[in-house]
């Protein structure tokens, strides 16, 4: 939490959401072309 707010302060928001954005739309992508699977990490009982 220290480091997060050691950001903000140092840089824009703005900067920190748009990082989110590109992050969350990276995940959909490799998601929806089955470079990472949806179930990964579920075990398989």
């Amino acid at each position: 939490m220290r480091s997060f707010m050691r950001f903000i302060t140092t840089n824009s928001f703005m900067t920190f959401v748009i990082y989110r954005i590109l992050l969350g739309i990276l995940l959909f992508v490799l998601v929806g072309t089955d470079v990472l699977s949806r179930h990964a990490g579920e075990s398989a009982d």
